[in-house]
């Protein structure tokens, strides 16, 4: 029986939407279109995630490629990104109950070192019993490096774990290394059903 669920962050322990979070930032479809482009689909934001560049760095050589006047707003989008975190209700109230059905509890996400400082805001972190985070270790799902990183980290094997993430490229690198997998697609009912169905305890 699998009692180690290991949990991705974004869009499953929280819930946003990128999209919605750039137009936060973005007052016309070109400020909008840069965003998205050069800051979030950039190799600066990878190197973030990495934990090889810091937010400052990164914001200098955004603004680099980038109109002078948005320069304020590329370096306060990536000094606040995920600063604020939408409740997840349903998605708490599941990881609560898993805890308390015995199982021990892992996060395993690829983000910044923002991470040490939102973190706080999130109701589940309180009930993980080990947290891995890309920047602290140089490794980004879905390498294989990572999970092997995971994997001692946590004194874990794989075989006794279920990994939890919305995205199926990193369910297949687990799996690929023996781990159990669910891709979470924003139905916490649905993947309680998931759960049930792979044997894993979950309280009432």
């Amino acid at each position: 029986m699998k009692t180690n669920i290991v949990f991705d962050m974004g869009n499953v322990l929280t819930k946003y939407s990128m999209t919605e979070y750039i137009r936060r930032y973005a007052d016309s479809d070109e400020a909008f279109r840069i965003i998205k482009n050069e800051v979030c689909a950039s190799v600066e934001w990878v190197m973030m995630d990495r934990g090889t560049i810091t937010d400052e760095e990164a914001a200098a050589s955004i603004c680099k490629r980038t109109p002078a006047a948005l320069h304020g707003t590329v370096e306060r989008f990536i000094r606040e990104f995920r600063m604020e975190q939408e409740p997840n209700p349903p998605m708490e109230n599941l990881v609560r109950r898993l805890k308390a059905a015995g199982n021990r509890l892992y996060l395993m996400s690829n983000t910044s070192h923002r991470f040490r400082r939102f973190s706080k805001s999130i109701a589940s972190i309180a009930y993980m019993d080990g947290i891995w985070i890309s920047c602290e270790h140089g490794y980004l799902k879905p390498e294989r490096e990572a999970y092997l990183d995971f994997f001692a980290c946590m004194g874990l094997q794989p075989q006794d774990c279920c990994f939890i993430d919305d995205s199926p490229a990193n369910i297949e690198a687990a799996m690929r290394l023996g781990m159990e997998g669910c891709v979470y697609h924003q139905d916490v009912g649905e993947l309680e059903e998931r759960l049930r169905a792979a044997g894993i305890r979950v309280a009432e």
